[in-house]
């Protein structure tokens, strides 16, 4: 199981998110619709990024035991676009192994 961390720019701490059943049920500060089932997605939930959130990095290369972190970028506009993502290698022993920039 890994942790969800939520990072505001470059340098700031990682502070971990922590899902339990009370946020899975609505009861959440993460917005309206944060923690509510999405219709037809089989029980996922849906978790709305703060807005002053610029990073998301989660799972670890550590525990998983690969060397690599897919990294995507994500641009935040009005219009459609795709994320772009690359394979970087993990340099850090602690390195997440999904790493997401908005």
């Amino acid at each position: 199981m890994g942790l969800l961390f939520w990072r505001k720019g470059k340098d700031a701490a990682p502070q971990a998110a922590q899902t339990s059943e009370k946020g899975a049920d609505g009861s959440s500060s993460g917005g309206s619709a944060g923690g509510k089932e999405a219709e037809g997605m089989h029980g996922a939930v849906e978790v709305r990024r703060p807005t002053e959130v610029t990073v998301f990095e989660f799972g670890s290369t550590k525990e998983s035991g690969e060397r690599v972190t897919l990294a995507g970028y994500c641009p935040v506009s009005d219009e459609l676009e795709p994320c772009r993502w690359e394979i970087v290698p993990a340099l850090e022993d602690n390195a997440p192994q999904f790493r997401i920039v908005f």
